[in-house]
This record gives structure tokens, sequence and C-alpha cells, in this order.
């Protein structure tokens, strides 16, 4: 392991020399992981490092949200999850989550409630986000829900929906109202400009809290 040190903050990385031609960089948890070729001097990597500093960093300082093998996180909330056997069903009673499945992968089970509770969700939203949308002339979209690994949301401009990630689930509903009105303003503003995001804020005048957040936060 080494380490690079700018201005008070230190990036740990792992060099792996393999016969490959390019040089590839890997955040994994806590350390840079660089995959390189051999004849590659160790000058050329510190190089990058230090241009990248800063966006390498706040990946590496990403907050995940973590829970044990029993437990599951809904809404920023995290229960002990129990697990039987039978026709899925689930019901949340105090700080348990009962869970009837005949599934046997964890890590699916979690992704059904996920996608479980944020269709709840929107159902109670759904006339809060409605009227708002509707100050700028916009009409519902079809949403669908997916359990993604990049992004929490998307708005699909040739099918005309949004996509929304199932992970939103696990945070606070705020996070999924941002997201929601993020996508909204993309039907009328493609892009990220400044336009955008004054759309943004009359949805949403608290919004650029809530970015901020996000960007910290690792889809896992």
């Amino acid at each position: 392991m080494h380490s690079y040190e700018k201005n008070g903050q230190t990036i740990v990385y792992q060099i792996t020399k393999k016969r490959i031609k390019n040089t590839y960089f890997r955040v994994k948890e806590g350390y840079l992981a660089v995959t390189t070729n051999p004849g590659t001097p160790h000058h050329l990597i510190v190089s990058y490092i230090d241009l990248k500093f800063d966006a390498l960093y706040e990946k590496l300082s990403q907050h995940h949200i973590k829970e044990s093998q029993d437990e599951i996180v809904l809404w920023n909330q995290t229960y002990r999850l129990n697990i039987q056997k039978g026709r899925f069903s689930y019901t949340i009673s105090n700080e348990t989550i009962e869970v009837k499945t005949n599934k046997t992968d964890l890590l699916d089970i979690k992704k059904t409630i996920y996608k479980k509770e944020l269709e709840k969700k929107l159902d109670f939203i759904k006339f809060e986000i409605e009227e708002v949308i509707s100050s700028k002339g916009l009409s519902p979209l079809p949403i669908r829900l997916k359990y993604l690994k990049s992004k929490f949301g998307s708005y699909h401009r040739k099918n005309h929906e949004i996509t929304l990630n199932t992970f939103l689930a696990r945070l606070d509903p705020i996070y999924l109202r941002y997201v929601i009105y993020h996508e909204y303003a993309h039907v009328l503003v493609f892009n990220h400009s400044k336009d955008f995001y004054n759309l943004l804020t009359e949805f949403m005048p608290n919004h650029r809290l809530y970015q901020k957040d996000l960007k910290k936060i690792a889809i896992i």
C-alpha cells in the first residue's frame, strides 16, 4: 500500500502489475486500486492521483449504508429481518420485519421489499408531486422501478418515462422526492443548464441540500 497526501487529506492506493496496455483506477473500500502495466513509472500514477485528487477523495469518502445479514434498512431506519418459508408477504412491527418468502437469496429478498416499499411511498406522495409539476403544465409520467448500481433515477426522452432506483427505499423519503423532481425537470430541460436548476428550484427550493448529500451516498 502507498499513500498520497494533498491539502491535509490522504488517499491510500495499491498498485497491481499486469500485462495490460492501459492503467485502471478503481475505488475500493477505503483505498484506490490501481492496475497497470509493469513498465508504467510510479510518478505517472502519482501525477494522475494528484490531478484527480478531489474527485477520487470524494468517492473514497462516500457514505455506505450497511447492515448485517439479518438486518435491512428502510427509509433510513434499520430493522431486524426475520425470514420464514411461505408465499411472499412482509409486516413491519417496531424494529422487526417479518418476511415470508420462498426465495433463498438474501439480496433478492431485500430488493423485493425495496420495490414494494417504493410503490407504497409513491402512491402516498403522488398527489403532492402532481400538484407541483402541474404548475409547469406537466402531467404524471409512467414510472419504472428498478434496482440500479450507478444512478438514483433517469428520464427517458424516447419512451417519455421515468426510472427510479429502488435503492431509494433505503434513504430518507426526502431523497425520493428530490430525484422525482429532478427527473421531471428534465422533461422540460434535458441538460443540466442554469435553466434546468432554476426549474428544479421552483419544484423544490432546497434541492441543493439533497443533491449534495446524494453524491456522498454509494449505491451498494
